[in-house]
Order: structure tokens, then C-alpha cells, then sequence
């Protein structure tokens, strides 16, 4: 029946923890609404869920912007009307920048998809859930939120943003019976990690001997702890950031 149907969108779920998340949901028998910027991976990871035999609509929109944003959750409506799950997780690489040295477009990209983004596309979503009779919206945040890391001088405060945006966004829609929580993950070994640590620029064998749990996380490790927050489990947590990093943020010692 489609009132029984659990929906969830999904941004930048073309490929990394945002593609993990969604095939994650997907076997739990949501339908998922797969969010990019590159259409050829939105489609891939639809494809993947549909493979599955599980429900996936690819859903081309910058976050950042308004427009595109109404017609992505419109679509989304139109499609199974209702929302159940929101994550946002659509970011952008830093390239770590000195201050001085940091390009102003650059610097308000990043801010624009990683902070506009999550305020535009849950201020848009959230009327649906209103009429579905609640959700859970899940913010991607980052450790670099919660703790300092020079040369990260618009990914950090965007992150830090995200947290702050996720405890406003759970006292105002908790009347509406939303909870909205966020993840903040460390270092984890996505497709462009581990191209990273090929080329030499992460060090695998420093971040691994700085994390006290021993290994890089993985997308399946953040998508783990979605999970824990849009179920059952979590009814009674909202306004909560869960660090998913092996201990990274809690070691005092370099």
C-alpha cells in the first residue's frame, strides 16, 4: 500500500558514504530518492537499488540550489507522496587552503553546498514530512566541526554550521515529531580516500597508527550509524551529533 511505503531522500548519493547509505536503506525496503550533481551517478547508484528489486528514483539537483531543490522534493512527492527520511549528506573535497591563499569562489562553494545545502533542502522537505506525520533527517557533519584543522577555513566552520543548524532544526520540528540528528565521521576510506592515499597525500599508515580503534573507518561504518538514528532504537534522540572516527576526536596525543 503506498501509505505504507517508508521514503527516503538521499543527497549526494551517487557515489561514497552517500551511495552506501543508500543501498543500505534500500535493503531495509525504503524507496530511495538518489540526489546528485552528475546525473550518470545518480542514475548508477538507482540502478544498483532497482537491481535490488527495491524502489530508486535518480534526482539531479545542486543543493545549494532553491530552485532545483523544490523541483527535486516535488519530484519526490509526486512520485510516492510522502518523506520518511531525510540525509543529508552532499559535500564537497577541501583542499586545504591556507587563509591567505584560499580562493573566495572556491571558499563559498564549499560553504554553499555544505551549509546551504542541508538549511535549503531540509527548510524544503520539512512541509512533507509535516504532512506525513513526522521523519528523521540524518546530517553528514564531519569531525573537523568539532575539533581544529588549519587550512580548513570554510569546510570547517560549514561542518561546524551543520551542527549547530541540526539542534535548531530538532527543537523547532519536534513539535512535528522529526528528529534530526547528525553523524560526524572521521577519516574514512571512500573511493577518493583511498585515491588520496595512493597518491601519497593522506598517510594510511599515520592515520591509522593517530586512530585508537587501529583502521580507517569505512562508508558501511557511517551508514551503520545512520541507521541506528532513523530507527526505533533512536526515538528518544534528537539534537545529538554521533562521532563515528575509531577514537580519533577523543586521542589528545599527535
Amino acid at each position: 500500500m503506498k501509505d505504507k511505503l517508508k521514503v527516503a531522500l538521499i543527497t549526494g548519493a551517487g557515489e561514497g558514504i552517500g551511495k552506501h547509505i543508500a543501498l543500505a536503506l534500500s535493503k531495509e525496503h525504503y524507496a530511495v530518492g538518489v540526489n546528485d550533481i552528475a546525473s550518470n551517478q545518480a542514475e548508477a547508484t538507482s540502478e544498483a537499488i532497482r537491481m535490488t528489486g527495491q524502489k530508486a528514483l535518480p534526482l539531479v539537483a545542486d543543493v545549494s540550489k532553491e530552485g532545483e531543490v523544490k523541483e527535486m522534493v516535488s519530484r519526490v512527492q509526486k512520485t510516492w507522496g510522502r518523506l520518511d527520511v531525510l540525509i543529508n549528506n552532499a559535500g564537497l573535497f577541501d583542499q586545504r587552503s591556507p587563509v591567505v591563499d584560499q580562493e573566495m569562489a572556491i571558499w563559498e562553494r564549499l560553504i554553499d553546498v555544505h551549509l546551504k545545502g542541508t538549511f535549503l533542502v531540509s527548510k524544503i522537505c520539512a512541509p512533507l514530512m509535516f504532512k506525513s506525520g513526522g521523519g528523521r533527517i540524518v546530517n553528514i557533519a564531519s569531525i573537523a566541526g568539532l575539533v581544529t584543522f588549519p587550512r580548513t577555513s570554510a569546510y570547517g566552520p560549514a561542518k561546524s554550521g551543520v551542527i549547530r543548524l541540526t539542534q535548531i532544526l530538532a527543537l523547532e520540528w519536534a513539535a512535528h515529531n522529526i528528529l534530526v540528528n547528525a553523524v560526524a565521521p572521521g577519516y574514512v576510506k571512500t573511493e577518493l580516500a583511498a585515491k588520496l592515499m595512493e597518491e601519497g597525500i593522506w598517510d594510511e599508515e599515520a592515520l591509522v597508527k593517530r586512530t585508537p580503534l587501529g583502521r580507517i573507518g569505512t562508508p558501511d561504518d557511517v551508514a551503520k550509524a545512520v541507521f541506528f538514528l532513523i530507527s526505533k532504537n533512536a526515538d528518544f534522540i534528537t539534537g545529538h551529533t554521533l562521532v563515528v572516527d575509531g577514537g580519533w576526536s577523543a586521542y589528545g596525543f599527535i
